[in-house]
């Protein structure tokens, strides 16, 4: 018997510019989306008829844009002659950039209004504006106005990963110097800094309507949130 199913689709593209006149670059982007019944604790009972619509949709992998270059450049000054070959030569600056839209989430009620034990019961949605009011803090990812708890007797209407949260990037980079000692040894000095520009990455805002945070984004992404290094 299938107990779980998912679905991905995508376009990707890739430009790459292979090692030659002393500089390589790698440039990837993808379009994609999956989607899934999984993910998310379970709603409904097994032994009660399962809405799709609560069930199917996008999953934690999907983000929709990701976009990746890399690059190597062999620095400047390695023709010299004279002793300045040595300080100024046997220089790299290689550098991996990533950028991908925010992945998506599901806004639950915090109640157990369906009665059925499980207790990840959805939210409802009221009408109102998604988007948070103007003069809200920045923080503010969702309009609290725009869900309620579920009615007694039911699920909720918000559908599985109906939301998205911030797009994530961040840059790294690395300077090499080789030193030649003779034909069968190197050194190599290596300077490595992660996330250099120190970008902000936010991860997706509190999820529960009973909650105090409610659509309030407290903290930075576990896998992208890292400062500079």
């Amino acid at each position: 018997v299938q107990d779980r199913r998912s679905n991905y689709n995508s376009m990707q593209l890739a430009l790459i510019k292979r090692y030659s006149h002393g500089f390589t670059v790698t440039s990837n982007y993808t379009l994609s989306k999956v989607e899934g019944d999984f993910n998310d604790a379970d709603i409904i009972p097994y032994d009660k008829p399962q809405d799709q619509s609560l069930l199917w949709g996008p999953l934690n992998q999907d983000h929709r844009h990701r976009f990746t270059t890399s690059w190597v450049l062999d620095l400047p000054g390695g023709n010299m002659d004279n002793v300045l070959k040595h300080v100024i030569g046997g220089w790299q600056w290689t550098g991996v950039m990533q950028f991908q839209t925010g992945r998506p989430f599901t806004v639950t009620s915090g109640t157990d209004n369906s009665g059925d034990g499980i207790g990840n019961d959805r939210a409802k949605l009221t009408g109102q504006p998604i988007e948070p009011p103007s003069g809200a803090p920045k923080n503010q990812w969702l309009n609290p106005a725009a869900f309620a708890v579920n009615d007694v007797g039911t699920f909720g209407n918000v559908g599985k990963g109906a939301f998205y949260g911030p797009s994530l990037q961040t840059w790294d980079m690395g300077l090499f110097k080789n030193f030649r000692i003779n034909t069968d040894m190197n050194v190599q000095f290596r300077a490595e800094f992660f996330n250099v520009f120190n970008q902000v990455n936010f991860d997706i805002p509190n999820r529960n309507r009973s909650g105090a945070n409610f659509g309030v984004i407290t903290r930075t992404d576990p896998s992208f949130g890292d400062p500079r290094i």
